[in-house]
């Protein structure tokens, strides 16, 4: 049996990210990087491509021969030597990759198309500029600031102070902190991506952080949604249903879609990257503050669980309404559940994806059963208990709860998680709202 590759970066490795001020010295040189790159980029995709409708397996290492000697044409040596050979390579090994992703899922959807929505298509050229893939065998860090191999011509990176150890070329993987640096065109400009080993950095090793032990039978049950974004009940008494709310990312949508229509209107098609660039930022600086929160909690209340709600394509022929579809849409759920995974892995909490049909429909107070949705099989299933107002659920015997709070306690049944407190001493908990 094959043994199954390793990852590049494992699960410590950390992005540290650093836009290029426009008109900087890094800027100019970034855009003539970039451009090198999509042109050995599309180079390569060219020989690659031509070999697999020939035929021929595509080989990455074959590619980089030809064109590191010009065998094909003497202008690729030329072309090859714009960069430094281990960025070179690391663009041909990334087309490479990319070729042998797509024949893997050819061969997957030939087997089970079902899986797909559609067949596998091949790597597409690259248009604009392309990313900057600097392995650590071109750069080294001293005094806080990473410094570039002279050939990229690129002016070193300011890094935060005493958060990095001084680091040679191309170090022993004991002592290597930061693997690779990306410099990535952003539509309106550019960024670094600094890829590094959090457990290796001197801030971690100083505070002697580490995975602490959690009750994994205490669990936090999210319901994910837009006006309440993320709504979590909870088995431990001491902790109140939280409603966070989702009203600033609503805003940030509507300001991005009012903005880009005025900006279309005028004609001006360039600006709209930038906008999208600056409502990116607002929104995953939203989507860190509320992950931490959670890691947080279960930290204080020693939970080691936590349920979220997702639904397999649950964005795909959406009908909430109109103005819900657009909202629900743009809203980057999976971003968030990805966050939380890693957040909560680092400190040692299960986080646990759940299937959430007709949670939010069924009655956690009358102790409803929660079917499976089935397209195969449609059932028209009947509830104690239904929404009446926006917002609120009335179970049979007229107890109101909050609609998310109900599909939250539902989704942790359905995960096999009995006893959500959503009722104290007869009475119902009054939800505590955060805004972030």
């Amino acid at each position: 049996m094959a043994r199954k590759k390793k990852s590049k970066f494992d699960n410590s490795s950390r992005v540290l990210m650093a836009n290029v001020k426009n008109g900087s010295t890094n800027h100019k040189t970034a855009k003539r990087l970039t451009q090198i790159s999509r042109r050995i980029s599309n180079r390569a995709n060219y020989i690659m491509r031509k070999d697999l409708f020939t035929g021929r397996k595509p080989d990455q290492s074959k590619v980089d021969k030809l064109l590191k000697k010009g065998r094909l044409s003497e202008s690729d040596i030329e072309l090859y030597n714009r960069l430094p050979a281990a960025v070179a390579q690391r663009v041909i090994q990334i087309v490479g990759d990319n070729w042998k992703s797509f024949a893997a899922a050819k061969a997957d959807w030939k087997k089970d198309p079902t899986k797909y929505l559609a067949m596998p298509k091949p790597p597409k050229y690259v248009k604009h500029s392309k990313a900057v893939y600097i392995p650590c065998s071109s750069f080294f860090i001293k005094d806080d600031a990473i410094h570039f191999a002279k050939k990229l011509g690129l002016e070193p990176v300011r890094l935060e102070k005493g958060k990095f150890e001084d680091q040679l070329y191309n170090p022993k993987a004991t002592t290597k902190v930061v693997n690779e640096v990306r410099l990535v065109p952003t539509g309106s400009g550019f960024r670094f991506e600094i890829i590094y080993d959090k457990h290796k950095t001197l801030e971690f090793v100083s505070s002697n952080t580490h995975s602490v032990l959690l009750d994994k039978g205490s669990f936090l049950s999210i319901d994910l949604g837009v006006t309440r974004f993320a709504s979590l009940v909870s088995n431990k008494a001491d902790l109140s249903p939280i409603l966070i709310n989702g009203g600033d990312m609503k805003r940030i949508n509507q300001w991005y879609n009012k903005r880009c229509a005025q900006l279309r209107s005028l004609k001006k098609y360039g600006h709209i990257k930038a906008v999208a660039e600056k409502r990116n930022r607002k929104i995953k600086d939203k989507l860190h503050k509320i992950s931490k929160l959670i890691v947080n909690l279960c930290l204080t209340h020693d939970i080691g669980t936590v349920i979220v709600g997702k639904n397999k394509l649950w964005k795909q022929d959406i009908n909430i309404g109109k103005r819900n579809n657009q909202t629900f849409t743009n809203l980057p759920h999976a971003l968030f559940i990805s966050m939380l995974k890693y957040k909560l892995r680092e400190v040692g909490v299960n986080l646990v994806e759940q299937e959430e049909s007709y949670s939010s429909k069924a009655s956690f107070l009358d102790n409803d059963s929660v079917p499976t949705y089935d397209e195969k099989k449609i059932v028209k299933h009947v509830f104690s208990g239904k929404r009446y107002r926006r917002g609120l659920y009335r179970s049979r015997d007229k107890t109101v709860i909050h609609a998310d709070l109900n599909g939250a306690a539902n989704i942790a049944r359905k995960a096999g998680h009995e006893g959500a407190i959503l009722v104290s001493g007869g009475v119902v908990t009054t939800p505590i709202l955060v805004g972030l």
